[in-house]
């Protein structure tokens, strides 16, 4: 009965706080209440908190920016952070554990969900003949019944108006709304029963080392890893004065414009880094120990080379930006292109050292610490103002209205320094208290 306590009080405050849009601090009020009851269920403080520290940061981050971007990062980092808070059950030690092991104790967390469910509620006992059982279930019946009755319900009231005035006389109230209260409610509740159940049954994932049948040949992995390189060598030191030209080589260069050597390059370089990270992780799980020290120096290359690769994309994207201007794509590429320089500093450091149970940890705390920076530097807000500075070749770059308008209420204040005409255009600050956040109450003295 605790269990479906707390989460029936879960989907009651969900139903109550989580319904308001746009999201504010009524995530974080939630998310709250949330990780109270899974401290005082589950009475283990310490199991839970890599989840409920990279919870409570997301749902900060949701009570602190209005970008939409912004607010989808930090959505899903909520509910992955959410799904850690069960590693602990799994026998998961996030500072020392591998992603292949985190990624299955995931998926059977997810498992346990469901089956829990079905177990919370078939394992209650009662004594038999008591009022109470009788009650509960009805109640049961009751719970199992609402899904349906609400689909048949709603059908029933669309097909013939003189039933549904029916309904509505006898019940006296706004059925659809009522309708869509107790489905809000039930989303919530029912998943949260499974997720604490899953959380208080421990069972331990089996041993997820590579199975003896599953590796890689030492020579032939090193021999691929070193032709890699030998590409990778080769692409910087051809296009050395290429990559780190910049707008003198734009200028001398024919047939070269800004965008071929800049946008185009920028991207194609961080989508070769993003492709070594995974594959370098997963080459280093299969190899044969007998080719690993080799491996390790093959990979080292590797990582250095990329490294390079990434230093000349954030130059290129610098004059891109400079000649062109900013807008999201381009700040949260760069950002990704942060992410990924930290991820293999870390691989560097951990995996190729011998150390790779400490690659998880590290990985999940960098991309925390980027998505905290990218908060604080306020992205629509440097968009403004970037796009408002003169061109660094001269004379100033005509300002995209529409678009800059068009950005969320964390631009409102930049925006009315450079375009107070246009600041609070198409703008209207709706909802109560539970959508408050720091950039609309910010923005909404501006706009009156």
């Amino acid at each position: 009965m605790k269990i479906i306590t707390a989460a029936l009080l879960l989907g009651i405050t969900g139903d109550l706080l989580l319904r308001a849009m746009p999201p504010g601090i009524n995530v974080l009020l939630w998310t709250l209440l949330f990780l109270s009851a899974a401290v005082y269920i589950v009475r283990q403080p310490g199991a839970l908190i890599l989840g409920a520290t990279g919870a409570l940061v997301a749902a900060g981050g949701i009570v602190w920016r209005d970008s939409h971007a912004l607010v989808r990062i930090d959505v899903l980092l909520l509910m992955l952070f959410f799904a850690f808070l069960s590693l602990h059950a799994r026998g998961v030690r996030e500072w020392a554990t591998g992603v292949a092991s985190v990624a299955m104790a995931l998926i059977m967390s997810a498992a346990l969900s469901v089956v829990g469910l079905f177990r919370v509620f078939g394992g209650i006992q009662w004594q038999p003949g008591t009022t109470s059982r009788r009650v509960f279930v009805a109640v049961r019946g009751f719970l199992i019944a609402l899904p349906v009755l609400i689909i048949f319900i709603a059908l029933l009231t669309s097909a013939d108006a003189a039933f549904a005035g029916i309904l509505r006389d006898v019940f006296n109230f706004d059925l659809p709304e009522v309708l869509g209260h107790l489905a809000f409610t039930l989303a919530i509740t029912l998943p949260a029963i499974g997720f604490i159940h899953s959380i208080l049954t421990p069972s331990e994932l089996p041993n997820v080392e590579r199975p003896s049948f599953l590796h890689l040949a030492g020579g032939e992995t090193n021999v691929a890893i070193a032709l890699i390189d030998i590409l990778f060598a080769s692409f910087v030191a051809v296009q050395f004065r290429y990559f780190f030209g910049g707008a003198a080589l734009v200028k001398v260069a024919p047939h070269l414009t800004y965008a071929d050597y800049a946008r185009r390059g920028f991207f194609e370089l961080v989508t070769v880094a993003a492709i070594v990270l995974p594959m370098l992780l997963f080459a280093e799980w299969l190899i044969e120990r007998s080719g690993q020290r080799l491996f390790r120096v093959l990979a080292l290359v590797q990582v250095l080379l990329v490294s390079v690769m990434l230093v000349s994309a954030y130059r290129r994207m610098q004059l891109y930006v400079g000649e062109f201007g900013l807008t999201e794509l381009r700040v949260y590429t760069t950002a990704f292109l942060f992410l990924l320089a930290l991820l293999l500093a870390w691989f560097a450091a951990t995996v190729l050292t011998g150390h790779r149970q400490k690659f998880f940890l590290g990985a999940i705390v960098s991309g925390l610490a980027v998505v905290i920076v990218l908060h604080a530097i306020n992205p629509d807000d440097l968009i403004v103002r970037t796009n408002m500075e003169p061109r660094k070749t001269g004379g100033f770059r005509a300002p995209d209205g529409e678009y800059l308008t068009s950005l969320s209420d964390d631009a409102v204040p930049a925006l009315a320094q450079a375009l107070p005409e246009r600041a609070c255009t198409g703008r209207k600050f709706t909802g109560d208290w539970r959508s408050w956040n720091v950039s609309r109450a910010t923005a909404a003295p501006i706009c009156r």
